[in-house]
């Protein structure tokens, strides 16, 4: 038995250990990289549906009640959400329209989209990492500094990812975008 590598396989030599542990290493980093990707994936998945999902989710009980089925609550949510996001891409398409006309009116939906995509989301994002740290300390100069340093990065993210003044859309909401620009031509 060797003391110094109690794992090395018998008749293995020592460059054979050295290389099968590097890579059981590089398989393991892999695993933990891919694992960390999925879940910043559904994090950032959350961060932009999440919102829009549960409003739609809210609307969806409002029109069925609480006593109905839940397959057409959970069907009726998904409905919502995407006309959400349809009135989202409309203000969209009208902020380009408006903008290649040289415009000024181009910033009130911009405004609009800005403050239900990108602040909303992250005022809750603010409030999830503020209840991270212990009731006492939450008035403390960490907590706050910690609380608004994510707001802000938060919010730039969101904004970035939705680019309101790029004339872009996804293929499903497109035609919401291309009567925004219709609308504001």
């Amino acid at each position: 038995m060797n003391y110094y590598n109690p794992d090395i396989d018998p008749g293995e030599s020592e460059q054979e250990y050295e290389a099968r542990k590097n890579e059981e290493s590089k398989s393991a980093t892999g695993l933990m990289f891919g694992i960390v990707g999925v879940f910043i994936f559904v994090l950032k998945m959350a961060a932009i549906f999440g919102v829009f999902f549960y409003a739609g989710f809210l609307l969806s009980q409002k029109l069925w009640g609480e006593e109905t089925n839940k397959f057409k609550i959970w069907g009726f949510s998904i409905l919502f959400t995407y006309l959400i996001f349809c009135i989202i891409y409309l203000f969209k398409g009208t902020i380009i329209g408006l903008r290649a006309k040289k415009w000024k009116l181009w910033i009130v939906p911009w405004v609009i989209c800005v403050l239900l995509c990108c602040i909303v989301p992250s005022l809750i994002v603010k409030s999830l990492v503020a209840g991270i740290f212990n009731p006492t300390e939450r008035q403390g100069i960490w907590c706050i500094g910690i609380s608004w340093g994510a707001f802000i990065l938060f919010s730039l993210y969101l904004y970035d990812i939705y680019q309101f003044k790029t004339p872009t859309a996804p293929k499903v909401l497109y035609w919401s975008y291309a009567w925004g620009l219709k609308l504001s031509s």
